[in-house]
């Protein structure tokens, strides 16, 4: 009884080793931005090998002329210049659309599609003067 005991003692003891093992091997936990696994941080963001969830991910945006209104993914988000902060999963692959609208309705607004392949971007600057 208590050789199988010690035997379904060691059993586990050993497995949970493997797992382990197994994790401190695996190529997709290592793709940290923050080096955070969970929960992501403020300002941060983690990579799965399929997706990036970000949390409170600060990035710059800024216009020529300012006071552009930014619309990110057809929502309003503030006025240039601005720290927006997002937060949210997206895929690899997956397309962000960020838009400019100047207050001047002589220029045209600008578009930036953003394909999600590495992180976001920590800066983004639309020059409205140019067509």
């Amino acid at each position: 009884m208590i050789r199988g005991l010690l035997l379904i003692i060691l059993c586990m003891t050993l497995s949970s080793c493997e797992t382990v093992k197994e994790l401190q091997e695996n190529e997709g936990l290592k793709k940290v931005g923050a080096f955070q696994l969970n929960p992501v941080q403020p300002d941060s963001y983690w990579y799965s090998g399929k997706s990036y969830e970000y949390n409170e991910y600060k990035i710059d945006i800024t216009a020529e002329p300012v006071q552009a209104k930014i619309l990110w993914g057809g929502k309003f988000v503030g006025t240039t210049p601005l720290v927006y902060r997002f937060s949210g999963v997206l895929d690899v692959d997956e397309r962000v659309v960020l838009r400019a609208i100047p207050m001047d309705d002589k220029m045209q607004a600008q578009e930036a599609v953003l394909r999600i392949r590495t992180e976001l971007p920590r800066k983004i600057h639309f020059d409205l003067n140019k067509k």
